[in-house]
């Protein structure tokens, strides 16, 4: 009886497994795709403050560098505090990717990775390689905020 009942256990499991393995995969392919799996970040950085010069508790920029399947990728957020809360914690309010950087076929990398606040926008510079054409150097000069979605990039030497 003793067998029984445990073999019963052990085939159920198995079709559970079975079953829930499709929509597991699908759920980690989802979030690859969206640049969400926390150990491809490698740097994140707090940077500037949306607010500054007013009364308002602090907004600040958090910077997200990481490289997933060797793709190297960067995210501005916009950080808010929620209300009723004694403690500054941050809530990502907004996040802009970057299509110069973040596509598959740009075959950019970054290094040296730095954030300046300039007023109530922020300013990220780093160094740069591969791109087309093809340079031993290269700057990226990236400035965003305080408005969603606008921002300006350049590389020089520039990419093609």
């Amino acid at each position: 009886m003793r067998y029984r009942t445990l073999c019963q256990l052990a085939s159920l499991s198995a079709l559970c497994a079975g079953l829930f393995s499709p929509y597991h995969a699908q759920a980690a392919e989802a979030r690859a795709n969206r640049f969400t799996v926390s150990d491809s970040v490698t740097s994140v950085q707090l940077c500037g403050n949306r607010n500054q010069g007013s009364k308002k508790a602090a907004q600040p920029y958090r910077v997200v560098q990481g490289e997933q399947n060797g793709q190297p990728y960067l995210f501005v957020q916009w950080m808010n505090q929620p209300e009723d809360t004694p403690h500054w914690r941050g809530v990502a309010a907004h996040t802009q990717g970057f299509a110069e950087i973040n596509d598959d076929n740009t075959g950019l990398s970054l290094s040296n990775l730095r954030c300046t606040a300039k007023g109530k926008a922020i300013q990220i510079s780093a160094n740069v390689a591969g791109g087309k054409p093809a340079a031993k150097r290269r700057q990226l000069q990236l400035e965003v905020g305080p408005a969603l979605e606008k921002y300006s990039i350049v590389f020089t030497p520039a990419l093609k």
